[in-house]
């Protein structure tokens, strides 16, 4: 058991470092994630909303993740443009903003909340 964990665990950490090397996006989504991580420590502390915004980020990246295994997967199955792929790809794509639009919410109502306590 202990050697399945060892083993999926190299498989992740093979998944962040081949990602991170060729996806720029993944590199600039990290980067929002990593000021937002930052921002929600400093101005909440170690509370609940701080837990809630660093969660999102992680979603966020999740996200982002899914998105290059989707886009990966489609180019190599054909190169050619397809009507399928594209929407595999827009669907891929959706995916990662609807997660950007989830973490600016939980930071919107992270700050009327301190703005009105």
């Amino acid at each position: 058991m202990l050697g399945t964990l060892v083993r999926k665990l190299n498989f992740s950490l093979n998944g962040l470092r081949d990602t991170w090397i060729s996806e720029t996006s993944f590199r600039q989504w990290s980067f929002v994630v990593i000021v937002s991580d930052g921002l929600a420590l400093y101005l909440f502390s170690v509370s609940f909303v701080t837990g809630v915004i660093l969660f999102a980020g992680f979603v966020l990246l999740a996200a982002e993740l899914s998105n290059t295994a989707i886009e990966a997967v489609v180019d190599r199955v054909d190169t050619q443009w397809h009507a399928l792929a594209r929407k595999a790809k827009d669907a891929g794509s959706a995916m990662v903003f609807l997660t950007f639009l989830g973490l600016v919410t939980v930071w919107v109502f992270a700050l009327l909340d301190a703005r009105a306590g």
